[in-house]
């Protein structure tokens, strides 16, 4: 059983009594995020402020350069995304799911874009596990949304914890067989895994492009010391034009796994995205 439960801010998701991740949403964040999100050994495969980026959090969504706005640091003169309310919040069966709505707050106040987001998660055992996202960015009535490219986005970004990183002996992987950053930065892929051993155990998060995603198969923007994020619009040269009856949406699949990319199944369970996709279009 999956539940949903809301506490102090958060949203606690628990699969079989045990805690899989929390979804921090209060006032006092620069932006809604996923942290932790555990391996089948409890410990949390993301980062949270690491001292490098401390503007990264875990699985979140950001973009620096918003019709000249910036949403991805964390200063003065940065924007914030703000949780407006919860459209949806299912708990309790096989799966479980909520809708929450944001908005995008520019430095002087003014409200400068809008997100929807759905994370699906389901009853599965530990090892190999998935959650789903859908998320649409709209832009105001009246209003014209550029975002612009730059690699100061991540339409998710996920901030891998630093055990796993390459600089710490983790390894990246996209479908064509590429390997970290040298081999998968700027490319396009399907999937990018980031797998490495935490604690005693080897383990990884993949996340796959769904394939009705805009330029499918997407380019990864990745970095060896623990950043990762698919990111079309960063290597195009037009930005990327949002309008109230054009709005942009993105799905993804995550799935973290016990093992490497290759015992972990990472290809396999791929193609299983894939299928469920291709039946239900």
């Amino acid at each position: 059983m999956v539940e949903i439960r809301e506490e102090s801010e958060q949203l606690v998701i628990r699969i079989g009594g045990q805690e899989f991740t929390r979804y921090q949403f209060g006032a006092h964040r620069w932006k809604p995020f996923l942290n932790p999100f555990r391996a089948a050994n409890g410990l949390s495969l993301v980062a949270d402020e690491p001292n490098d980026h401390r503007h990264h959090h875990g699985i979140w969504i950001g973009h620096g350069r918003v019709n000249g706005e910036d949403f991805w640091l964390e200063r003065p003169n940065s924007g914030r995304i703000v949780h407006s309310k919860f459209e949806l919040l299912e708990s309790g069966g096989e799966q479980a799911a909520f809708t929450a709505q944001n908005d995008w707050i520019s430095a002087a106040g003014e409200l400068t874009l809008t997100d929807t987001r759905t994370l699906t998660f389901y009853d599965q055992p530990s090892e190999d596990r998935v959650f789903d996202l859908d998320l649409t960015l709209r832009a105001p009535v009246g209003c014209t949304v550029e975002l612009h490219p730059t690699n100061e986005a991540g339409l998710p970004h996920i901030r891998m914890a630093e055990a796993i990183s390459v600089k710490n002996g983790g390894r990246i992987t996209n479908a064509e067989g590429g390997i970290n950053e040298r081999g998968t930065y700027k490319k396009r892929s399907a999937w990018l895994d980031c797998s490495g051993r935490l604690g005693r155990q080897e383990c990884g998060i993949a996340i796959f492009d769904h394939p009705g995603n805009p330029f499918f198969p997407t380019n990864w923007f990745t970095r060896d010391y623990g950043p990762i994020a698919p990111n079309y619009g960063f290597f195009q040269e037009d930005p990327i034009v949002i309008t109230p009856d054009s709005p942009l949406r993105l799905r993804y699949r995550f799935y973290t796994h016990s093992g490497d990319v290759e015992t972990g199944r990472v290809a396999e369970a791929w193609e299983a995205y894939r299928a469920s996709v291709e039946a239900n279009a």
